[in-house]
């Protein structure tokens, strides 16, 4: 127990706090349900100082209030000499965390901790992508309504609506490759932090990474000025993969995850979902509802007594087509059993596949499904390393900018690393100036840090007590 003892002796302040993030981690790390890690204690000691603030801010909030309710019953209760109450209290906002760190190293479990045990109502955690799209939806929502008003004072609105639904904001795996969330960050956020909202977040970059690279960059650089103005930055330096302990603690982690670099793997997809689901029984297949009336058909559907239901689907259906976090997210929500065939060894050129599946994964991760995997190569290779990246980018020069491949089927074929290049040995469309130019997307040098953080969640969903009992969060 000499590690425990560490981290109660790191904590003695905040363990006064019962349901502070330190004193629930080590109450974890006490059950064996964690494995002790001094980086993470560092984060959660500040997200603990945090919640005393903020848990000392609505006390003194709802004192106020209770001074000001009875200093205006004396008034309405005396005659017109009756001493001025005194002037309301001006809400205190301490600035919130950015969070960042290399995948699995406990980033978001930090975040978990320290939102389950906050003292307020209004609080709200949510996967970035997703908070992203549900603002353009809100944005598109109010031009449908007629709102004549221009962009930025909508984006301000909306802004300040957030602020109102949610005191505490808490974002996972921040991450801004898109355009468009980038133009609009900086009046979004602003306007949310005008209006009193504190953020925390989670991120794999720091705040000066976010956006590199990327197109007009130097009007989402005010949004990093203020984000590191309203958020202390902490990072977790931890070199532990937390995620790859799960499955390395198992002995059959791999029948949820088998590499089939030939063929078709949809029937070993389907077989590996009837270990997982073996009370469900195979049903007709039909297309599956997603996003805006759309659908996605199956390879298999079963169906237990419970009225749960499980799906095999082909890659190709999933990933290979436009679609979104909406769609993804309306699979996972109906299919808590989910097998996934045939997933390629990605080039650079099916990026935006790779990007697809990136959300797929992050979709299923977060609602806790349990998924099969049958893909060419283990999690690690399925896509560039970092290191790769960084080599293309060498070999490749200025380039030339802007390729956003159409959405359509990626290579089936397996790529291979020769010359520093990665290129497809069968497919005549992938030429050097085609990888030239996919390298100077920003979203696409973001995916190497996407897809680390997707290889790292596919291995501990492999792993076999994968989803375990609930989100950290929930216990």
């Amino acid at each position: 127990m000499l590690l425990v003892q560490r981290c109660v002796r790191l904590a003695p302040r905040s363990a006064r706090l019962l349901s502070s993030p330190i004193q629930r981690y080590t109450d974890l790390v006490q059950r064996g349900q964690l494995r002790y890690d001094g980086a993470q204690v560092l984060v959660l000691e500040h997200l603990s100082k945090l919640q005393r603030v903020l848990l000392k801010e609505h006390k003194a909030r709802e004192k106020d209030a209770a001074l000001q309710e009875r200093y205006a019953l004396e008034r309405d209760e005396a005659d017109d000499d009756a001493a001025a109450p005194p002037a309301p209290r001006r809400p205190r906002v301490p600035r919130g965390a950015y969070v960042f760190g290399e995948v699995g190293s406990g980033k978001s479990l930090c975040c978990d901790l320290f939102f389950g045990g906050l003292p307020v109502q209004r609080k709200r955690r949510v996967h970035f992508h997703q908070f992203m799209l549900e603002i353009h939806e809100r944005i598109h929502a109010a031009r449908e309504a007629g709102d004549a008003r221009s962009t930025r004072d909508v984006i301000a609105r909306i802004g300040a609506e957030l602020a109102k639904e949610a005191e505490v904001l808490c974002f996972d795996e921040m991450q801004v490759t898109d355009v468009a969330d980038a133009m609009i960050a900086e009046k979004l956020f602003a306007s949310c932090w005008d209006a009193g909202m504190i953020l925390v977040a989670t991120s794999n970059r720091p705040p000066r990474d976010l956006y590199d690279g990327g197109l007009n960059r130097e009007y989402f650089l005010p949004f990093v000025d203020r984000l590191e103005d309203q958020c202390t930055v902490l990072e977790v330096v931890s070199g532990t993969d937390h995620r790859r302990l799960r499955m390395s603690s198992g002995e059959h982690a791999a029948v949820r995850y088998a590499v089939a670099r030939d063929g078709d793997g949809t029937e070993t997809a389907v077989d590996l979902l009837r270990g997982v689901a073996p009370e469900m029984t195979a049903i007709d297949v039909a297309p599956v509802a997603v996003a805006r009336s759309r659908s996605v058909v199956p390879a298999a559907l079963f169906r237990g007594a419970d009225g749960r239901e499980a799906a095999a689907f082909r890659f190709e259906e999933l990933c290979g087509l436009d679609r979104g976090a909406a769609d993804y997210g309306a699979i996972a929500e109906r299919f808590p059993f989910l097998a996934i065939a045939d997933v390629p060894r990605f080039s650079l050129l099916d990026h935006d596949a790779a990007r697809r599946f990136i959300t797929l994964v992050d979709e299923l991760y977060e609602r806790r499904v349990v998924a099969v995997v049958v893909a060419r190569e283990v999690p690690d290779a399925l896509f560039p390393t970092p290191a790769a990246f960084e080599r293309e980018r060498r070999a490749a020069g200025a380039g030339l900018p802007g390729l956003d491949r159409p959405s359509g089927p990626v290579a089936a074929t397996p790529a291979t690393f020769e010359a520093s290049k990665w290129v497809d040995a069968t497919d005549p469309a992938d030429d050097d100036d085609a990888v030239d130019r996919a390298l100077e997307l920003a979203s696409v040098r973001e995916l190497a840090w996407a897809f680390r953080r997707a290889a790292s969640r596919l291995t501990e969903m492999a792993s076999p007590d994968w989803p375990g009992s609930a989100r950290v969060s929930e216990s």
